[in-house]
């Protein structure tokens, strides 16, 4: 997938974030957002209450999401701990979209099971069985003509 097919993507998977990873979309960006929950997804993260550059938590924060959206979330949430979700199922939904694309490109080329074996396997590092369960399974992700509509 390329930027603008992933940035897609994330966009027909936000109806799957939690309430808490919404609203940090809402103040951030779908992106960003998507870099905290790498970071520090599944934690309380203590937000300090101010943003000194040199306290140690808003240098982790700046670190992961960058200083103007660490500086953001201080602000909004300065003196708590907040919580970062995981967004499980729409990082599932994305990866499973990813499958997906990447068995339709090399299908043709390599035929149903060496795609499977050679290709994904491998890159997913998920064994045969689940690839072929996401690969009978639909979509979870928005249709494209929906998804600009939801985030907004």
């Amino acid at each position: 997938m390329n930027r603008n097919d992933h940035e897609m993507a994330m966009a027909r998977a936000a109806h799957l974030l939690p309430d808490n990873a919404r609203q940090l979309v809402e103040m951030l960006t779908l992106a960003t957002t998507l870099k905290l929950v790498d970071a520090y997804g599944g934690t309380h993260f203590p937000v300090p209450k101010t943003a000194r550059q040199e306290g140690q938590y808003f240098a982790a924060l700046a670190e992961a999401v960058g200083v103007d959206a660490a500086t953001k979330l201080v602000k909004r949430y300065g003196n708590t701990r907040l919580y970062v979700p995981k967004c499980a199922a729409a990082l599932r939904a994305l990866r499973d979209a990813s499958i997906r694309a990447d068995y339709d490109m090399s299908c043709a080329e390599l035929g149903h099971n060496a795609t499977v074996n050679n290709v994904l396997v491998p890159k997913y590092k998920l064994c045969d069985r689940r690839i072929e369960e996401i690969l009978a399974k639909a979509d979870d992700l928005l249709p494209i003509d929906t998804a600009q509509g939801s985030l907004f």
